[in-house]
C-alpha cells in the first residue's frame, strides 16, 4: 500500500511516500481503507523526535492518529460489515497517513449521515481530547463557567462546542482575528489574548482548559472556583508538582492523555447529528503534500483542522 512515512526524526522533509505492507488485522480488529486522515500537533512532535522517549526509534514509521474510511474486512461476528463508513482515533503507534489501517472495533464509530470523509477525519483525536478533558474532576453541569484557552485551534474549536453542548457558559480565549470564528462556534464571551490577560480576570471558572498548553496552573489557579479544575494538554514538571499536591487543596491541576474510545466518539457523533457540533477543516492536502501540511501546522496559526486526502 501507499503510505507517507518517516525513516528518521527531523523536519517536514522527512515525510516521504513509500510502498509498505498492508497491516495484518488481528482478532477484534477491522481493516479500514482510509479515505482521509487528520493532521494533529502530536504528529509533528513525533516526527521531530520530541516524543521519542515514548515512541522509540523504530523506523519506518507511519504517522497519523485520525482516520475516516470504509471497512474492508471484519470478523464474522463483528457489528461492522465491509462497506460501513467509520472514523476513529488511532493509538500513538499511528498509521493514519496510509491507504489502510487495522483498528480495534471498540475504537471506531460509524460516520453519521451527512458528514463527509475529510470532516470526519478531522474529528476523533481533537474532539476526544476536549470531551475527555471535561470529564476531569467531574462532568460539566448546566450553567458551569468554563474557560478555553486556544479556542480557535483544532482541540479548542471542538472544546467550545462540546462545552456548549453540555450547557456550560463558555469563555473563549483567542487572537483578534479569530474572535468572530469562536463566536460562531457558540462562545458566550471572547477574550482577546493580545489585549487582555485572562489569568487576571475577576470571573471564576469551574474548569479552565488550556487546549494549547500556553499558560500554567500557577497562573490560572486564581481564576478557578473553590473546587475548580485546571486541565492542560501537555504536562510539565511544574504541573506534576502541583498535581501531586491535589489532595491538599480544593483547586485541582491535571492534564489529559486522550484515549481512543469508540463509546466517547459515539457521543460526539450524536452531538453532530443534533446540530450541536460541526468540524472546521481549514485546508485539505493530498497525501503526497503531507510535509506542506506539517509546515503550516507548525506555524500555530491554523484555524480548526488540517486533513490529508488519501482517496480524492
Amino acid at each position: 500500500m501507499k503510505a507517507l512515512v518517516i525513516n528518521q526524526y527531523g523536519g517536514p522533509e522527512q515525510l516521504r511516500i513509500q510502498e509498505t505492507s498492508i497491516p495484518d488485522r488481528g482478532k477484534g480488529e477491522l481493516l479500514v481503507r482510509i479515505h482521509a486522515a487528520g493532521v494533529n500537533p502530536v504528529d509533528f512532535k513525533i516526527r521531530n523526535g520530541s516524543m521519542k522517549f515514548i515512541t522509540g526509534s523504530k523506523f519506518p514509521r507511519i504517522l497519523g492518529g485520525d482516520i475516516a474510511g470504509v471497512v474492508e474486512q471484519a470478523d464474522p461476528k463483528s457489528p461492522y460489515r465491509p462497506g460501513d463508513k467509520v472514523f476513529a482515533m488511532l493509538t500513538l503507534k499511528g498509521g493514519g497517513y496510509a491507504e489502510f489501517a487495522a483498528v480495534k472495533e471498540n475504537q471506531v464509530c460509524r460516520i453519521p449521515e451527512g458528514l463527509g470523509m475529510a470532516d470526519a477525519a478531522s474529528m476523533p483525536l481533537a474532539a476526544l481530547t476536549a470531551f475527555q478533558a471535561f470529564k476531569k474532576g467531574g462532568d460539566i453541569k448546566p450553567g458551569d463557567k468554563v474557560l478555553i484557552n486556544g479556542a480557535s485551534g483544532g482541540v479548542g474549536s471542538f472544546a467550545v462546542q462540546i462545552a456548549k453542548a453540555q450547557e456550560a457558559y463558555v469563555t473563549a480565549v483567542c487572537s483578534t482575528g479569530n474572535t468572530e470564528f469562536v463566536q460562531s462556534l457558540g462562545a458566550d464571551q471572547v477574550i482577546d489574548y493580545t489585549t487582555e490577560d485572562f489569568t487576571k480576570k475577576r470571573t471564576r471558572y469551574k474548569k479552565v482548559f488550556d487546549a494549547v498548553a500556553k499558560s500554567s496552573f500557577y497562573k490560572c489557579r486564581k481564576i478557578l472556583e473553590k473546587d475548580g479544575n485546571y486541565i492542560t494538554t501537555v504536562p510539565n514538571k511544574g504541573l506534576f508538582f502541583f498535581k501531586a499536591l491535589n489532595f491538599t487543596r480544593s483547586k485541582k491541576a491535571g492534564f489529559i492523555m486522550v484515549k481512543p474510545e469508540g463509546s466517547d466518539l459515539k457521543i460526539i457523533s450524536d452531538y453532530y447529528k443534533e446540530g450541536k457540533l460541526r468540524p472546521h477543516v481549514s485546508k485539505i492536502f493530498p497525501l503526497e503534500d503531507g510535509a506542506e501540511a506539517h509546515e503550516l501546522l507548525e506555524t500555530e496559526r491554523v484555524r480548526g483542522k488540517l486533513v490529508l486526502s488519501v482517496i480524492p
